[in-house]
């Protein structure tokens, strides 16, 4: 996928040192930390070494995207969208993401996992608690299908060919 991927308000890019901030006040909230379970930095210092080492070109071999969705009016970051290669048989890859609370409710998670999965040619699975509406809204508003329940709800991307 070639990056900035751009949607009519968003351009997808990889994380850049000036996201610390956003990305700080994105993973210590602790509405995001009450779907997330142990994913993710939870402290400043774990945020800054996850920029530190996703930001750098070096880390982008192809096995997973790590992007910061902003809005195209004036390049603030509005969350982050983790994609990447699937230890689980449901698909080839897999992926999370968060949004900031003053970005929540604009549509901006749907818009951006969208685009991403119109980027992908590979079978791509997300799932959240099962007490978490608005999460599987966006999966199946950015056109996944809903698998059978088990411990959460589960979805599956399967490119158009």
């Amino acid at each position: 996928m070639e990056l900035p991927l751009t949607t009519r308000r968003l351009a997808l890019r990889w994380p850049i040192e000036s996201d610390l901030q956003a990305l700080v006040e994105l993973w210590t909230d602790p509405r995001v930390a009450r779907f997330m379970d142990d994913f993710g930095p939870r402290d400043e210092q774990a945020v800054r070494e996850w920029l530190d080492l996703h930001s750098s070109p070096t880390t982008r071999d192809g096995t997973h995207l790590q992007l910061i969705p902003t809005r195209r009016t004036d390049a603030t970051p509005v969350g982050w969208l983790g994609l990447g290669v699937s230890d689980d048989p449901t698909a080839d890859w897999s992926f999370g993401y968060a949004i900031h609370p003053a970005h929540r409710s604009n549509g901006y998670a749907t818009e951006a996992l969208a685009a991403a999965l119109t980027h992908l040619d590979v079978t791509v699975w997300g799932e959240c608690h099962l007490t978490n509406d608005a999460s599987a809204h966006v999966m199946q508003s950015a056109g996944m299908q809903e698998l059978p329940p088990t411990t959460s709800r589960r979805f599956l991307h399967t490119p158009t060919t």
